[in-house]
């Protein structure tokens, strides 16, 4: 089990390394592009960048309370590791100007059950040369009887992410609070079904170009489903949410002790 635990461990990190080498910087023309253009196209390409960016550092940080997943064997806490990829649309020229068509964000999550209802959420990632850390709560309001299988326990839960993006010619940073209703149904054997509807706040603002400074703040509803599974010491999770119309698909794995 050991053995399985640190190869897990390994692997995990040499992926999440190798995908930061592998994809493009979809961020390498924002400061050219916002030169390039008036103030008001400058507001409407950060506008793009944010709802997108928003969704990327946000992906997987809702879910179950950690407990559902199974036996987590460390004193009630749940690493994880979650890839989020945000689908970005052609609008949002920034990113597409590069040949990127989405935002890749490994990032390492922790769940960590503070009391049988209430759990603490930790996250972290560092990607195109920009560091995200982020961190909320996570409150079961109903908890469905064993006999209750086709009722939902329902949780609600807030996660603030921060995103600080700087390369030496591109800067900005952006951030992201997601409050969440969640209804999961962890009366199934083997697999924990959740629903959630997900109210949005993104800020990002400009820290290079001729309009340092400048900011774009959006808030919007969204929605997704998702699946966490689990066989003996492995859990695997995946979820797709919808934010004005563009998709944001998570994986994510946890080996337990």
């Amino acid at each position: 089990m050991k053995k399985t635990i640190i190869f897990t461990a390994v692997l995990c990190s040499i992926l999440c390394f190798g995908q930061s080498k592998a994809f493009a910087d979809p961020f390498d023309f924002f400061t050219a592009w916002l030169n390039s253009v008036n103030k008001q196209g400058a507001q409407t390409l950060l506008d793009r960048l944010a709802r997108d960016v928003g969704q990327a550092i946000a992906g997987g940080a809702y879910g179950t309370n950690s407990s559902a997943g199974g036996a987590l064997g460390l004193g009630g806490i749940n690493l994880s590791i979650k890839m989020s990829y945000q689908q970005v649309p052609t609008d949002n020229i920034i990113v597409r100007y590069t040949g990127s068509d989405a935002l890749y964000y490994p990032i390492v999550q922790a769940d960590i059950d503070l009391t049988d209802d209430l759990a603490a959420i930790a996250r972290a990632s560092y990607m195109y040369s920009s560091t995200l850390l982020g961190g909320g709560l996570r409150y079961r309001i109903y908890d469905a009887s064993d006999d209750e299988i086709y009722v939902p326990t329902v949780s609600v839960q807030s996660v603030f992410n921060y995103l600080m993006m700087d390369d030496g010619f591109n800067k900005f940073d952006a951030w992201n609070l997601k409050t969440s209703p969640v209804a999961f149904f962890d009366r199934v054997p083997y697999v924990t079904p959740y629903v959630f509807i997900s109210y949005d706040i993104t800020s990002l603002t400009a820290h290079s170009s001729q309009y340092s400074g400048m900011n774009s703040t959006l808030n919007g509803i969204g929605y997704g489903m998702g699946l966490s599974l689990k066989v003996n010491s492995i859990n695997l999770s995946g979820s797709i949410s919808m934010y004005e119309g563009q998709p944001n698909y998570n994986f994510g794995i946890f080996v337990g002790i």
